[in-house]
This record gives C-alpha cells, sequence and structure tokens, in this order.
C-alpha cells in the first residue's frame, strides 16, 4: 500500500496568509474599485403638506454644478458626482465608509406636480426640493 505524505499544517498556513493578503488589498481599495459601474445612492425623503411634495437628499459634498436634476411624468431623476476631498489610489484605508464616484437615483413621486411650481436649492449638504402640487379643477358631474 503506497504512503501518502500530508502536510496540512503547511498548507493551512499559506492558505491563511493568502486569506489575508486578499482581505488588506480589499480594504486599501476605495468602495468604487471594488464594484465597478456600480453607484452609491444618497438617502432621501418624500414627504407632503397640503401644497407641496418636498424631496431631501444626503448629498454632502457634492457640488451643485455637478447635478443634474429632471422630471419626467411622475419621475424625479437626481444625478451628480462627488469627489474625494483627496486622491484616493496612492493612499491606505484603515476604515472607508463615505462612498465617492458618480451616483444616480429615480424615485417615483406618487401626485401629480405642477411643472411651474418646481423649485431646488442645495444648502448644508442637503438638498431640497419642493415640488407643487397640481391642483386639480372641481368638476360638477351630472347624473342622468
Amino acid at each position: 500500500m503506497p504512503v501518502i505524505k500530508i502536510t496540512v499544517a503547511k498548507d493551512l498556513r499559506s492558505l491563511r496568509r493568502d486569506f489575508h493578503q486578499m482581505i488588506d488589498e480589499i480594504f486599501r481599495m476605495p468602495h468604487s474599485s471594488l464594484l465597478p459601474g456600480m453607484a452609491w445612492m444618497p438617502a432621501m425623503d418624500i414627504y407632503e403638506d397640503d401644497k407641496f411634495i418636498y424631496v431631501v437628499a444626503d448629498l454632502a459634498g457634492v457640488e451643485a454644478d455637478t447635478l443634474e436634476l429632471a422630471m419626467e411624468g411622475q419621475f424625479l431623476r437626481v444625478a451628480g458626482n462627488r469627489k474625494p476631498p483627496v486622491a484616493t489610489r496612492s493612499k491606505r484605508f484603515f476604515q472607508m465608509e463615505v462612498e465617492y464616484g458618480p451616483f444616480e437615483r429615480v424615485i417615483r413621486i406618487p401626485i401629480s406636480v405642477a411643472s411651474e411650481e418646481v423649485e431646488a436649492r442645495l444648502e448644508n449638504g442637503l438638498l431640497l426640493v419642493r415640488l407643487g402640487k397640481e391642483r386639480p379643477e372641481k368638476v360638477t358631474i351630472k347624473v342622468k
């Protein structure tokens, strides 16, 4: 019967070293490098009062000139780009939670909007959008 020599300890040490090296490499990369083509999505709130619908988006670090807003039918599209404050390629990160790069978010507005009553401003890192509600004319329907 042939004898097979197994070096489990050596193989496990090698596997463990390779695993730790892979994890170190992953955490040195910015998030946008981990999933190419994937954009981050800002958090958004949507609420209403009697006259308006309000959309608030958390866009800290995004400059107003990089923003694109468009209302198409019932959908509001918010797109832009957040650039990192320093070059990230040559840096070694200990922790990275803030996401950078392009983003796009399309949200459905559940109520008809009056296109002449739309306003947006960027203030203290928050995009504030105010959409006027369309006011339907009162129609009396005669029953026959």
